[in-house]
């Protein structure tokens, strides 16, 4: 499987766009690192630019240890409520954060939230292009939510036409409909088993498992909810079962293979890409 992580910090990230990051994203993604260091596996970070902009030895220490690089937007909000030109500009500031740093071409892209709809597709998919994006990993083929989620999979077709490969997110068909799986709440709630019965048909291959360094955090929510009031609705959707993450982590990284969306798709691309990129 493509193992997947976006990296963000969630007071900003989800509650509220206007907070500055806090340092629990350095903490949370270093923990991500050391389990994925003890299985041995590398994979894709796609990293919010605010994240690259306040913690710079963070991105450095990812692509030190062997993970791709990929972007996350900078500000985290969803694409559709942002304008062409306030897009370009955050994929200009993005992008070019995550290569000055790393000194590593970034070809990778996933939006916030999965916020793609077809009135925008057209202007999102050339603003990937034109800073140099090769893949986009943004589609859910579910509907499951309002912000995100396509139920027609011509959207596929429509996102190649203009040039981009696409690598939608990992769903299974149950009772004739999608259910998302491998990824984010869905992984943290269901318990294991379920989502190894889920996977049963995936191609365990090219199939995508995505988290949030900052499911891992089990202290979060009785540390945050000290200084800002949470809605009693959003704590439970966000901080439910993050104390099951690590253990079901473990047997995930134990049952599967995983590799990044570099490895798989793009090796010998990437690397004739990279000497382009000033040190």
């Amino acid at each position: 499987m493509i193992f997947t992580a976006d990296i963000e910090d969630w007071q900003q990230s989800v509650y509220d766009f206007d907070r500055d990051v806090s340092s629990r994203v350095v903490r949370n993604t270093s923990r991500l690192l050391d389990i994925l260091d003890s299985h041995n596996i590398t994979g894709t970070f796609f990293v919010q630019g605010m994240v690259a902009e306040k913690f710079p030895r963070l991105i450095k220490a990812i692509a030190s240890a062997g993970h791709e690089l990929a972007c996350h937007s900078h500000s985290h909000r969803m694409i559709y409520n942002l304008t062409e030109a306030q897009f370009r500009a955050e994929m200009q500031r993005s992008v070019g954060l995550l290569e000055d740093i790393s000194g590593e071409k970034v070809i990778g892209f996933r939006a916030p939230t999965f916020s793609v709809r077809d009135d925008i597709l057209d202007w999102y998919c050339d603003a990937l292009r034109e800073r140099g994006i090769i893949y986009d990993s943004s589609i859910m083929l579910a509907t499951v939510r309002s912000c995100y989620g396509f139920t027609d999979d011509s959207i596929l077709q429509r996102i190649a036409e203009r040039g981009l490969d696409c690598y939608p997110m990992s769903v299974s068909r149950v009772f004739g409909k999608n259910l998302p799986v491998m990824g984010g709440g869905y992984f943290r709630i269901y318990p294991y088993w379920l989502s190894r019965w889920l996977a049963r048909d995936l191609n365990h291959t090219t199939s995508i498992f995505y988290m949030h360094p900052y499911e891992l955090d089990t202290h979060e929510y009785r540390e945050v909810s000290q200084q800002v009031t949470i809605p009693l609705k959003m704590a439970v959707h966000q901080f439910a079962r993050r104390g099951s993450i690590k253990p079901k982590l473990d047997k995930l990284l134990q049952d599967y293979p995983f590799h990044s969306f570099r490895e798989h798709y793009y090796p010998d691309k990437v690397e004739t890409m990279a000497g382009n990129v000033s040190q």
